[in-house]
C-alpha cells in the first residue's frame, strides 16, 4: 500500500485561503509549460523566466514575513509559509531551466 500524498492545485488553494493568488497564478504558468513546452523556448522563454523570477521575489517575501510570525501561527499559516518556501526553491529550477531555453534558440 503507498503513502503517497497527492494535493491538487485545489486543494492546497484552499489550504491557503486568500493567500494563494501567486500561488496560483505561477502553478498556471508551471502548469502551461508541462502541458505545451514547445511554446517556451527563444523570447517567450525568456519572458516568463523573468515572470517566474518576479514572483519568485515575491514569494521569498511573504516566506519570511511567515517565518518572523512564527511565533504565533495558526496551523494555516504554517501551511502556507512552508507553501511559499517550496514554491520559492521550485521556482529556481524552472527559472534557470526557462533560460536555458531562451538561449538555445538564439
Amino acid at each position: 500500500m503507498s503513502n503517497d500524498i497527492i494535493l491538487s492545485l485545489d486543494q492546497i488553494r484552499y489550504a491557503m485561503g486568500d493567500k494563494a493568488e501567486e500561488f496560483v497564478e505561477v502553478m498556471l504558468i508551471v502548469d502551461d509549460i508541462i502541458e505545451n513546452p514547445s511554446r517556451y523556448i527563444g523570447m517567450q522563454a525568456a519572458k516568463y523566466a523573468a515572470v517566474l523570477a518576479a514572483y519568485r521575489t515575491r514569494v521569498i517575501v511573504k516566506a519570511q514575513a511567515y517565518k518572523r510570525n512564527s511565533t504565533i501561527m495558526s496551523n494555516e499559516d504554517k501551511i502556507t509559509k512552508d507553501i511559499w518556501y517550496t514554491l520559492h526553491e521550485a521556482l529556481e529550477e524552472n527559472i534557470n531551466t526557462l533560460k536555458l531555453l531562451a538561449r538555445s534558440a538564439t
